[in-house]
């Protein structure tokens, strides 16, 4: 098996609140069109934290990815 290194140190990624472990991912993510605000659940593996952020998304974000990938990768995005 290979092991690739990770890229820790990125200006994009979210670190724990109360232990300050590097995250990956958000458990999940929710995206409210109207508000153009995506919302962001996160655990941390080492100490069990929960928390959650909230980032602005780009206004023409759909226009840019087309409605025709989003309903395809990502539906519930998509409301209506």
């Amino acid at each position: 098996m290979t092991t690739v290194a990770s890229l820790r140190g990125s200006a994009h990624e979210t670190i724990c609140d109360k232990c300050g472990e590097p995250l990956i991912a958000p458990d999940w993510a929710e995206y409210f069109s109207e508000e153009g605000v995506v919302l962001n659940l996160w655990s941390c593996t080492r100490c069990g934290n929960r928390f959650e952020t909230e980032a602005l998304a780009p206004a023409d974000a759909e226009s840019k990815l087309g409605r025709q990938v989003l309903e395809e990768f990502f539906p519930s995005l998509l409301v209506a």
